[in-house]
């Protein structure tokens, strides 16, 4: 249990971590368009070192959100958190295609884009569905409505208002979706040990 626990916080602060990279990798656009100030990319495909951290953490941090929680969940909320858990890890690793390695050929990386659609898509339908039955039956430890609003934020923002040109009001739903992972990953920093309850 001691150690479960250890891992729990281990992964809430990468899962954090992860969050974090994510929030500021468009931090250059975020200051074009909210502020009228064009500044250099924070992150771009060069800084393989950066992105491979950022992945990393997220995948760890999915893997720890899922033991955890799902020790309490019961079968379709489980499932929910495996679309949630899962799409984020098909995220982060599609997320090698924007990588710019020199002896890597372009077209090795560019199919993998298409887990980046995938990992999205359940990521975001998976923490909408594991947020609305947290809701009605909690299983964190706090802030029952944060899954539920960063799905809905993130879904708004990827789903309704992205396209070819980057806008200002897909950057703020973005961002409060950059947000609401950086709270799951303080949730799970937060959280105390559970036991097991027996699947229904």
């Amino acid at each position: 249990m001691v150690s479960g626990s250890s891992f729990s916080r281990w992964g809430g602060a990468a899962f954090m971590l992860g969050a974090v990279l994510f929030l500021v990798n468009k931090l250059n656009e975020m200051s074009r368009l909210f502020l009228s100030r064009p500044m250099p990319d924070v992150i771009s495909g060069r800084d393989v070192l950066l992105i491979f951290i950022g992945q990393v953490s997220l995948i760890l941090g999915s893997i720890a959100f899922f033991r955890l929680y799902s020790r309490r969940a019961r079968r379709f909320s489980k499932v929910a958190l495996g679309l949630f858990c899962g799409g984020g890890i098909l995220l982060a690793l599609g997320h090698v295609s924007f990588m710019t390695i020199r002896r890597a050929p372009e077209l090795m990386l560019e199919p993998l884009f298409v887990l980046v659609l995938l990992g999205t898509a359940a990521m975001l339908v998976g923490l909408i569905l594991f947020g609305i039955v947290n809701v009605r039956q909690p299983i964190l430890g706090r802030w029952q409505w944060l899954p539920l609003a960063t799905g809905l934020m993130g879904f708004i923002g990827f789903f309704v208002f992205s396209g070819e040109e980057m806008t200002a009001v897909f950057l703020g739903f973005r961002t409060l979706f950059a947000l609401g992972l950086l709270g799951l990953g303080l949730t799970l920093w937060l959280e105390k040990p559970v036991r097991s309850n027996p699947a229904r």
